[in-house]
């Protein structure tokens, strides 16, 4: 968590322009922003999943009344 918040405070606002390692994130800081990314995108998937389920369920028991 804490290299991917440095990864997107040097995104958003470098401290000294003149220091590369100020402004370029490192590969192992955007590994850990991509990874921070998947990991919320995939738990919302499976959120969306388990809505769509129940709204199934619910439209087959209501059909089958």
């Amino acid at each position: 968590m804490q290299r991917a918040y440095a990864c997107l405070e040097k995104l958003i606002a470098p401290q000294h322009v003149n220091d590369t390692e100020e402004v370029c994130p490192t590969r192992t800081e955007l590994s850990a922003l991509v990874r921070l990314v998947n990991e919320e995108l995939q738990r919302r998937i499976n959120t969306a999943e388990v809505t769509i389920q129940a709204l199934r369920a619910a439209e087959s028991q209501s059909g089958a009344q």
